[in-house]
């Protein structure tokens, strides 16, 4: 077995992309006019983000993925 490094570029997406929509929920100015398009748009982000983290996981051999990533083993699903 050996340790999980995450995709990198896609790992800092994520971040990215996570820390867009806490800033526009939690720091946006309720005067901008642009904020809903903003917040909805990160959150579009956000996801895609996170599906393109899921695909190079997916990708790696299941050595390199975390544990309990491969549901067909039957580990880490609840």
């Amino acid at each position: 077995m050996s340790v999980y490094y995450p995709p990198i570029q896609e790992h800092e997406d994520l971040i990215r992309a996570a820390l867009r929509v806490i800033e526009g929920t939690h720091y946006g100015r309720p005067e901008d006019p642009h904020a809903d398009a903003e917040q909805q748009y990160g959150q579009e982000q956000l996801a895609l983000a996170a599906r393109a983290l899921v695909e190079a996981v997916n990708v790696k051999p299941a050595d390199e993925q975390p544990v309990g990533w491969s549901r067909t083993t039957g580990e880490g699903v609840a």
